[in-house]
């Protein structure tokens, strides 16, 4: 009798999916990219304005109880709509009472999940598409007179 090896599609290699008591965290899709940035963009506000160093690549549970304490409402959110996303073969409700509801280490443990398996494109390619909106938007552009004198 021969064992075949289970062979996973590179999504699975890339972006496994965890399994904490019975609820499967998955990472993002790009669509629910949209549906949390706006909160994300609001927690890494109130980190800011608390100097609470994003830069890091270590997440650790310090900083999420801090995350907690300044954004309740906008991580449980996050949770909300990062635990019901949707595909063809996978669909899941949990909504913000039953999450409300775990233990607290399931609840810090998915949370961390959640943060850690999407912290690359949040860190990387959110935040550094922030920083370039943010200087284009610093920037002051040159007006037609100014050019004018400038030629």
């Amino acid at each position: 009798m021969s064992k075949e090896k289970e062979i996973k599609t590179d999504e699975e290699i890339l972006f496994p999916e965890v399994i904490v008591g019975n609820i499967t965290v998955r990472p993002w899709t790009f669509g629910v990219l949209f549906k949390v940035s706006e909160l994300i963009d609001q927690i890494i506000t109130k980190m800011e304005e608390k100097n609470i160093d994003l830069d890091s690549d270590f997440l650790g549970y310090m900083t999420m109880f801090k995350i907690f304490s300044l954004a309740t409402d906008q991580v449980l959110e996050v949770m909300e709509i990062s635990l019901n996303m949707k595909t063809e073969e996978f669909t899941q409700t949990v909504t913000k009472e039953k999450i409300k509801e775990l233990p607290l280490e399931d609840g810090v443990k998915i949370a961390m999940i959640i943060a850690k398996q999407n912290w690359q494109i949040i860190s990387k390619n959110v935040f550094n598409l922030l920083q370039k909106s943010e200087k284009k938007e610093t920037e002051t552009p040159t007006s037609s007179k100014e050019k004018e004198t400038k030629e």
